[in-house]
């Protein structure tokens, strides 16, 4: 399963997936808790300033141990930490205990006094909050709703004990839902100096401070997690989808490639996308096209050879058995006759093989092509042919511009085909006809056409003129192979030509045409 393209992409997907989230969810969770962890520390650290120089005022004050033990634990309330005071010997001195929970202490005046004429209470008037059940001073703990009188006898205060949970969010009132918040690991220790002697007086801890990120971050843990999975999940799918999508064009062309393999030449990659698919499907059905054109030639090929070839080997073996059972002075015509037939042989494997290379070369796609001059070519033919044409009393005219034509093509093939067509010409033109070979060029175009006043070209025969081995139905009495034309076409194509064949009202017209640049 895990070896196709689809699952392998859809594998690939999900792994991109999980890997940008599991990277973006570390960073976030990295740069939360670093933000949060400086957060704690910077509390830690300012508090620790103040408590640090509450305690050096109170005990340059001569304040009691109980005194500053009372205010380390007010202000552990109020900063919602723990504070530990050492001496230098690191002996603990004071403990405020765990900030979890404490005892909170509200008092209230039950005796107003009157106000001064600013409007002001008088200076022993106080509002008291104090934790653990101490009230300041050295009063005695105090139980749950009990009067105590103030250090001033015109006042007295009604102090109420509850417990309280801090967070960094407030405190928590309410009895039935105590239950505390989440602390800090991180510890700020600071020295306590006496800032006048500058003498080392202990050592200050805080500790136990309020967790300002860890439920943010708890949430935002499995926030990410949560979103990655989905993540993954959607990118898997996502991923099968796109899978899909891209494999249909490859399995299309593995199952035109396997019905090929099978023997079916016909079968073709149907793939009309514009993509890199759709251009491999083009090019492998333009393959397949040239494979299937190939293998048919081939096929005809070798069935029009065993056609062609089986007529002059019957003839040639009629006349070498008819020479052994004659006398010595009959065989001779035969002989003769067998020659021709060899010759005949001779001329159509000769044909066939020039064929075969000029279609090879084209079917690969190799040119040896140069300038060529199409004037200069046919003057030349033309010398070698007029004597041929003369001797068989046909009258055999040039038709030749001044100036030269150029055109791009290999010399040789363009003289073959210049001559086969002029060969024919003469074969089927009868005494006191005409052959006109003439150059020309107009437009874009140039062209070489060979005209003659022959037996012509039946109409059927047309189409299939330049097919291997065809000959039409008015040139059985004439000799040839039947592969003269076909070795035009072959030529013309190979040398970006193209060749037409045309009725006269007497005779037939051949034109070979190159499309000029500019």
């Amino acid at each position: 399963m895990f070896k196709s393209i689809r699952s392998r992409l859809a594998l690939s997907f999900a792994a991109i997936a999980l890997v940008a989230a599991v990277v973006l969810g570390a960073v976030l969770l990295v740069i939360l808790q670093d933000y949060y962890l400086r957060l704690e520390f910077d509390y830690l650290r300012g508090n620790a300033k103040f408590v640090s120089s509450l305690v050096v005022a109170m005990t340059s004050d001569k304040a009691s141990h109980d005194e500053v033990q009372s205010q380390i634990e007010n202000l552990a309330f109020l900063t919602q930490t723990r504070i530990q005071v050492f001496d230098t010997n690191q002996q603990l001195l004071y403990d405020s205990g765990s900030p979890m929970r404490v005892n909170v202490n509200f008092g209230v005046m039950k005796q107003m006094l009157a106000r001064q004429p600013n409007g002001n209470l008088p200076s022993n008037a106080m509002r008291v909050i104090t934790v653990n059940g101490n009230p300041p001073g050295k009063l005695p703990p105090l139980e749950p709703s009990s009067d105590l009188p103030s250090p001033d006898s015109n006042v007295l205060f009604v102090y109420r004990s509850v417990q309280a949970s801090g967070s960094p969010f407030g405190f928590d009132l309410n009895a039935e839902t105590l239950n505390g918040g989440p602390r800090s690991p991180t510890k700020f220790r600071d020295t306590v100096m006496d800032p006048k002697s500058g003498t080392l007086l202990g050592t200050l801890i805080l500790s136990d401070g309020p967790a300002y990120g860890r439920a943010i971050l708890t949430s935002v843990a499995w926030g990410w997690t949560l979103a990655s999975t989905v993540a993954v999940l959607f990118a898997i799918g996502v991923g099968w989808f796109i899978s899909r999508r891209i494999s249909a064009p490859v399995l299309a062309l593995t199952h035109a490639t396997t019905q090929m393999a099978n023997g079916d030449l016909s079968s073709r990659a149907n793939i009309s996308s514009r993509d890199e698919f759709g251009t491999l499907a083009r090019s492998f059905n333009e393959m397949a096209d040239q494979v299937e054109t190939t293998v048919n030639a081939l096929r005809r090929f070798a069935s029009d050879a065993a056609h062609e070839l089986n007529s002059p080997l019957t003839a040639l073996r009629t006349d070498l058995d008819l020479a052994v059972a004659l006398s010595e002075e009959q065989p001779r015509a035969m002989i003769e006759r067998a020659q021709a037939t060899v010759n005949r042989l001779e001329e159509l494997n000769r044909n066939l093989l020039d064929l075969s290379r000029i279609e090879a070369a084209h079917n690969a796609g190799a040119k040896e092509t140069a300038p060529i001059d199409l004037v200069d070519e046919v003057r030349q033919l033309s010398e070698v042919y007029a004597s041929q044409a003369e001797q068989a009393e046909i009258m055999y005219q040039v038709d030749l511009p001044d100036s030269p034509i150029i055109v791009q093509a290999d010399a040789k093939q363009i003289q073959r085909a210049i001559g086969n067509l002029i060969e024919n010409a003469l074969k089927f033109t009868p005494p006191k006809g005409s052959v006109r070979v003439q150059v020309s060029q107009a437009e874009n175009a140039a062209s070489i056409s060979v005209s003659d006043t022959g037996i012509g070209i039946p109409i059927d025969d047309v189409p299939q003129l330049f097919n291997r081995f065809h000959r039409g139905r008015n040139a059985t009495a004439f000799a040839g192979s039947g592969l003269g034309l076909a070795i035009v076409k072959a030529i013309a194509e190979q040398n970006g030509a193209e060749v037409s064949a045309e009725n006269l009202t007497t005779g037939a017209r051949f034109t070979l045409r190159w499309k000029m640049l500019g």
